[in-house]
């Protein structure tokens, strides 16, 4: 695992995690409609957007619909720029996002908060 210091990460090192590959999400409720508002945004001022692919769908239980899904595979230039996005939004829910995301690219950021013990 990579650690850096929180809103560090370099863009490098998420493009190597990623390969070539698209990052693939399923997200409901709270996290589907903070990835609508940071696809919404559409070209930003640094002349980027959110790309990938982005589906509504339900997810299903014994046939009847249970809730909402945002089914979405965001590409490596699109996942760099919503983690920006993330970070620029300054909610604990988009930053608790970006967080879930670098973990499961084995990247972990250090919030100012985090103390490490010296054992």
């Amino acid at each position: 695992m990579i650690t850096v210091h929180f809103g560090t990460v370099a863009d490098d090192i998420v493009t190597q995690s990623l390969g070539s590959h698209n990052y693939p999400m399923e997200l409901v409720a709270e996290d589907a409609e903070l990835m609508r508002r940071m696809v919404n945004q559409g070209i930003d001022s640094h002349l980027e957007a959110v790309t990938g692919t982005f589906d509504w769908g339900t997810r299903d239980v014994g046939g009847k619909p249970l809730c909402s899904i945002l089914k979405c595979s965001v590409d490596p230039k699109g996942m760099i720029c919503l983690l920006r996005r993330l970070i620029e939004d300054e909610s604990e829910e988009a930053h608790m996002l970006r967080e879930d995301i670098l973990t499961t690219l084995d990247i972990e950021e250090l919030r100012h908060h985090q103390h490490h013990s010296l054992n």
